[in-house]
């Protein structure tokens, strides 16, 4: 009895120095992490705390579930420090932890935070993929919180890659969830999200609406200390809307109150900065003279605090604001800097932005950007539907390997034996069609040379009676031309020399009838130049000689001065006659109305091949005109027709006082 009380109380010992050995740990650890989040310290002095944390945390021998939420401790410190490679490192630390102890609530939330991580590096797929996984897990687990605010990251992810309606979907899933738990501030983001979706599709009332209702939702919320950043956050929500309205004035007074929060600037200095820029350029657009002074306050303050965003849209606004000016040396000088900063940062609709500038501030450089312009926009675009399919197929994927999961678990000798079998049949089988498709392949390959054989000897058999016919009808409407045409047209001079000797009535009367038989000789050289038309066209040369004719007439008959890129030869020479034919009758068509409307004195032509496609840019710096309103135009609806039949896309631009661009692509 005695050695059972001895050796029970050796352990007691043993588990009170343990306990009060990870106790001095624990204070170790929160004495480096309340140092971490010292925001009056540098930010090397704030990492070595972190860094003794968790070499801390490696040598203690705690519970892992201990180890867990101190290492959740440092990621977090490592994020708000925006050092990114350590915070994936120590997510993956802990999910290889948590998943050793199927530890499946720390699982989800290891793999949000990975989602975190990638979204903050605009790697939007993996992102995706790891929310979906903790998706899976919190509703598994039923943990409803954690569940909503991983599907209003999903949201977000789904609205940056411009798949509005799931976006949508999923943010309305959150916010039920949310308002289920009575959780203002998830409801107050939901809101805030449908409200930025919506304004993507230009449902501008809609997105007002649910703006509104998240300015109205601050009020729920119990910490007074978060509202003002979301007050601001939900009235520059609001202002943004009323811009794309064109309501300037009820943007700017939106923004005024704004920037009337208390101590915003030291809060959150970004959102400052945007609010203060949003409301110059408000003002600027009520009159073009205010808005600078304010303007210059934003870039001073976003370059101070480092916002890429926030610098290149300060920059783009002073641009515009120059730009409205005349004054181009400054405006150019702001477009360059925001070119540069979207570029290196790759926001490519900032980009697209200034891009777009570049064609107004360089016009003698405007067909290179708007080329640059073009190119990117279209990559844009296929990258957004490849990432959209991507997402849809990560989230069908995650969904198929759950039930692959469930069946192996129950089933896992049934299927491993059937699918070795199915697989070894389908591998014979597939030998099998493999060597009979070689086999037909070959002889369809012996078929077609000898039909090619043949139909060489065919052309070449007929070659001469087309020649011949060609020769023949030729003759005919060259007789038909001197016989009748020529006859008519002298017989009808004679008729109406009279007019030189007398010009009493009646003589002018008798000479109205030969005058209206000009008609019926204009409907006869009408019909006969049908008939020589496709020969008559290609007869003039090469297809690159033909359009620089046309523009050298251009020069010659209106002292417009022309700019003119056209392919090489052997390039242009390649695309078939039908297309030729209906892009030249194209560009004969604009010159045409540059020539009777536009009152323009620049002209630039453009017109080469490049990956497939054959492209057509036609600028002027005439007065312009509304598209809407001319579309009815016989030559508007001649120049579709024609696009349409060489299956091309046509799209004609245009403003008052600013130009005309017409723009063809015709797929070879």
């Amino acid at each position: 009895m005695k050695q059972a009380v001895i050796f029970l109380s050796f352990f007691f010992l043993v588990g009170c120095n343990s306990n009060e050995k990870n106790l001095d740990i624990q204070k170790k650890l929160d004495s480096c992490f309340e140092n971490s989040s010292n925001v009056n310290l540098d930010k090397e002095i704030r990492l070595k705390y972190i860094d003794s944390a968790e070499i801390i945390i490696h040598r203690a021998s705690s519970t892992d579930s201990m180890k867990i939420s101190n290492y959740f401790r440092i990621a977090n410190r490592y994020f708000m420090l925006s050092e990114n490679e350590k915070y994936k490192k120590t997510t993956n630390k802990i999910l290889a932890l948590s998943k050793s102890n199927n530890d499946s609530l720390n699982i989800a939330k290891a793999e949000y935070y990975l989602g975190d991580y990638y979204f903050s590096l605009s790697k939007n797929d993996s992102a995706y993929y790891y929310y979906l996984g903790a998706e899976k897990i919190y509703k598994k687990i039923e943990d409803k919180l954690n569940l909503a605010n991983t599907k209003l990251h999903k949201a977000y992810i789904l609205l940056y890659e411009k798949d509005f309606l799931s976006c949508e979907s999923e943010t309305i899933i959150a916010l039920n969830i949310a308002n289920e738990l009575n959780d203002p501030i998830l409801v107050f983001e939901c809101y805030a999200n449908l409200g930025r979706s919506l304004l993507a599709v230009e449902n501008y009332k809609k997105a007002l609406e649910y703006h509104q209702k998240s300015l109205a939702q601050i009020r729920k919320i119990e910490d007074k200390n978060y509202r003002p950043l979301l007050q601001a956050q939900a009235l520059n929500n609001i202002g943004f809307v009323y811009l794309n309205l064109g309501k300037f004035k009820e943007a700017s007074e939106i923004f005024t109150e704004g920037l009337k929060i208390n101590n915003l600037r030291e809060i959150q200095p970004v959102l400052h900065s945007s609010l203060l820029d949003n409301y110059a350029y408000s003002r600027f657009k009520i009159n073009k003279n205010e808005g600078l002074k304010d303007f210059k306050k934003a870039l001073e303050l976003s370059d101070e605090i480092g916002d890429i965003y926030s610098r290149i849209n300060s920059r783009i606004h002073l641009t515009e604001y120059y730009l409205s000016k005349k004054d181009t040396t400054t405006a150019l000088q702001y477009n360059q800097e925001a070119n540069s900063l979207a570029k290196e940062s790759n926001y490519n609709k900032e980009v697209l932005t200034t891009l777009d500038f570049f064609t107004k501030l360089k016009p003698k450089e405007g067909l290179k950007y708007a080329k640059e312009y073009i190119k990117l926009s279209d990559s844009l675009q296929q990258q957004e539907r490849l990432t959209r399919n991507k997402l849809a197929r990560i989230e069908y994927e995650t969904d198929e390997i759950i039930v692959e999961k469930e069946a192996i678990s129950n089933q896992f000798r049934i299927i491993l034996v059937s699918s070795l079998l199915v697989f070894s049949f389908g591998i014979l089988f597939y030998i099998i069609l493999y060597q009979r498709s070689k086999h037909k392949e070959l002889l369809f390959s012996q078929e077609q040379q000898k039909a090619n054989e043949e139909i060489y000897k065919l052309m070449l058999d007929k070659q001469d009676e087309i020649d011949e016919v060609k020769k023949k009808e030729k003759l005919r409407i060259s007789q038909e031309l001197h016989d009748s045409v020529m006859n008519k047209l002298a017989g009808t001079r004679l008729n109406l020399f009279v007019l030189t000797k007398k010009r009493d009535d009646e003589t002018i009367q008798k000479c109205l009838e030969h005058i209206n038989g000009i008609q019926n000789i204009e409907k006869e050289i009408r019909t006969i130049a049908h008939e020589l038309h496709n020969d008559a066209f290609f007869a003039k040369g090469s297809y690159r000689s033909l359009l620089e004719q046309i523009l050298q007439n251009q020069k010659e008959t209106y002292q417009t001065e022309c700019e003119c890129l056209i392919a090489p030869d052997e390039t242009i020479e390649t695309i078939s006659a039908l297309i030729k034919m209906n892009v030249y009758r194209i560009i004969q068509e604009t010159l045409n109305n540059i020539n009777k409307h536009a009152k323009a004195t620049k002209i630039s032509l453009s017109l080469y091949i490049e990956e497939g496609f054959l492209y057509l840019y036609i600028i002027d710096n005439g007065v312009g005109f509304k598209v809407s309103k001319s579309k009815s135009g016989i030559g508007l609806k001649n120049m579709e027709s024609r696009a349409e039949s060489i299956n091309g896309k046509l799209k004609i631009t245009s403003e008052t006082n600013k130009g005309t661009k017409v723009q063809l692509k015709v797929k070879l």
